[in-house]
């Protein structure tokens, strides 16, 4: 049966490239419900996730000649799909209106965001983030963050109580989270974040 189905959405896709519209809305009934899933999954937005998914489709058939029917459609489509969001969290450091609907998403994904920011490849950023900080913050931030001490370790090390290390990390974290949500030039940064983190789900 799994062969005959593939063998089934290859001759849509050879005869969608040939311009059959038919062809084309039996691909996009069988996918645009699993597509719309994805994306309000990344989007947390049903209106962003189904005009997302418009476009997918809009784009497959305006580039239908380029797609290869020996690979997989649904893979093909979901990296358009991601690619389409990764342009909408771009457009949105530029437009009040998507950012908006974009920043609840952004807040209920800080833990991997944060996460990704600590990763080598973004040390410039994490250097950049770590300055903005006052200096007893940024001791303690980078002793217990990156390098892994204990609340003990840093307290014996600096000479500062536990509750004074509880609150220089609280509020290391909130400034974080602050710079990066005020800052739209780092949304890319923070979709690419929440993408890893949702792929590992």
């Amino acid at each position: 049966m799994v062969l005959q189905a593939e063998i089934d959405e290859k001759e849509l896709l050879l005869k969608m490239q040939e311009g059959n519209h038919l062809a084309f809305e039996k691909l996009y009934l069988t996918y645009a419900t699993s597509i719309t899933s994805h994306l309000l999954y990344l989007l947390k937005s049903p209106e962003l996730a189904k005009e997302v998914a418009q476009d997918t489709f809009t784009a497959v058939w305006e580039h239908r000649s380029r797609i290869d029917p020996e690979r997989s459609f649904k893979s093909y489509l979901y990296k358009i799909a991601t690619n389409k969001t990764y342009k909408l969290f771009r457009k949105a450091a530029y437009d009040q209106a998507y950012l908006a609907h974009l920043l609840p998403i952004i807040e209920e994904g800080y833990n991997p965001i944060e996460s990704y920011i600590y990763q080598k490849e973004n040390e410039h950023l994490l250097q950049k983030l770590l300055q903005q900080m006052p200096e007893k913050q940024r001791q303690v931030f980078i002793l217990f963050k990156l390098e892994g001490y204990s609340y003990r370790q840093i307290s014996e090390q600096l000479g500062i109580s536990h509750s004074t290390i509880n609150t220089h990390i609280n509020r290391a974290n909130q400034f974080l989270k602050h710079y990066l949500l005020s800052h739209p030039e780092y949304l890319p940064v923070i979709f690419v974040a929440l993408t890893n983190f949702f792929h590992q789900l």
